[in-house]
């Protein structure tokens, strides 16, 4: 029940990355689901453990990331389960977390081929669902980018054939079914359900678009932002948050230009912002 106990493992891990490899397993095993237990009854309860647990998972998965599957299935699962929890968090520097933890998740998955397809069949569609699930929930239009930048990484591995074992049931399947048009159809059905407002040609038009390969990530953000502004439960909002990227950089060379200006005028700058190339 001390948060202090959850940072002292983060920091050894921080430190000792690898060598502390084959400990891990017995470390989440005595801290990982009791931590859980206090943390998700609720978004209110245990702030400090709330932060200092989802440090604990994201500095073993930076460091000792093969810990991660040598652990019971039944844990990995947990470990997935919590993720996808602190995304949806109400607390923005918690859902922040969530977000980076997973899509550090994704990029080491796709690198250790060992763990790549067990890992794919079991929750990239749900993980897919779930990150759709919090983008276009109204609370969380501040993690717009890293939402884009997710749902791009998991259609570009299926899009690529980079999952190669099926994530539908190929006992119900229609003879010939791939992952791709099964994606497809099951993202266009979901969305409907979801959203009865939309016609069938506006989703079809929308994931269509999200299936283009050729499409960059700016262009990709804005299609999905296209999407949402659509709906009428965003329709009536406040969306700054969804084009906060933008601002950000409009903002930053705003300031540049302010600075360039006025360093180009001798005397209009005060010693300490000026840049020594010397130092």
């Amino acid at each position: 029940r001390d948060p202090e106990v959850l940072t002292l493992f983060t920091t050894v891990i921080s430190k000792l990355k690898h060598h502390v490899l084959n400990d891990v397993p017995r470390v989440m095993e005595a801290v990982f689901e009791c931590t859980l237990l206090m943390i998700t009854t609720n978004f209110e309860d245990y702030p400090e453990h709330r932060i200092r647990f989802f440090e604990f998972l994201k500095s073993i998965n930076q460091y000792c990331f093969p810990a991660l599957f040598s652990i019971p299935s039944e844990h990995q699962k947990l470990v997935v389960d919590s993720v996808v929890w602190a995304m949806k968090h109400t607390e923005r520097n918690i859902a922040d977390t969530g977000l980076d933890i997973l899509h550090d998740l994704l990029v080491n998955v796709t690198k250790t081929p060992n763990v790549a397809q067990g890992f794919y069949q079991q929750f990239l569609l749900s993980l897919i669902q779930d990150v759709f699930a919090v983008m276009t929930d109204r609370l969380h239009k501040t993690g717009f980018r890293m939402h884009a930048t997710l749902l791009q990484m998991m259609f570009h591995i299926v899009l690529t054939n980079q999952v190669t074992v099926p994530l539908f049931d190929p006992s119900k399947a229609p003879a010939g079914q791939t992952n791709q048009v099964f994606l497809r159809d099951h993202i266009s059905n979901l969305l409907i359900m979801s959203f009865p407002n939309l016609t069938r040609t506006q989703v079809s038009k929308f994931v269509e678009g999200m299936f283009d390969l050729k499409m960059d990530l700016p262009s990709f953000k804005t299609h999905l932002r296209d999407f949402l502004i659509q709906l009428k439960e965003f329709s009536v909002e406040d969306n700054s948050g969804l084009f906060r990227d933008e601002t950000e950089k409009k903002a930053l060379e705003r300031e540049q230009a302010i600075m360039a200006q006025r360093s180009a005028v001798p005397g209009m700058l005060k010693p300490s912002e000026v840049v020594d190339d010397d130092l």
